[in-house]
């Protein structure tokens, strides 16, 4: 991963993402050759932004915390219960009709950055009581 990249990400990310302290424990950092995962950890839900330089996306998941940690990969445990999504699929899911667009069409991965995490932050706030509130059913649906 860009230095450059990294470092906008991670500035980014203590900037818009601030509010989730003390209740969330973190960030906490794990990096892959083209991508950067950085943590919040609750209690029972992590919120886990993602930033992957060769598919050029920037995501937020939900992941349900199984021993203190975010849940393995994957999307549906063992048991079949869901075990991570995307932010924005979830909260349609929970019925939210609100604004959950952040337009970047057209923008680099650079431009974006800035954009995606406040947007990110945004729909959190405004959104995903749940999520903050750290409820273990927010997955359940």
């Amino acid at each position: 991963m860009g230095a450059e990249l990294r470092q906008m990400f991670l500035e980014e990310i203590q900037k818009n993402f601030g509010f989730l302290q003390p209740k969330f424990k973190g960030p906490f950092l794990s990096e892959e050759y083209c991508s950067l995962k950085v943590v919040f950890l609750g209690d029972n839900l992590a919120i886990e932004l993602v930033l992957d330089e060769r598919e050029e996306d920037i995501s937020c998941y939900i992941a349900r915390v199984i021993d203190g940690k975010p849940a393995p990969h994957g999307f549906i445990g063992p048991q079949g219960k869901r075990v991570r999504e995307l932010l924005r699929h979830l909260l349609r899911e929970h019925g939210i009709r609100g604004n959950l667009s952040i337009p970047v069409a057209g923008l680099s991965l650079k431009e974006r950055i800035p954009i995606t995490l406040a947007g990110l932050a945004r729909i959190l706030r405004e959104y995903g009581r749940k999520v903050l509130d750290d409820d273990p059913g927010f997955l359940d649906l």
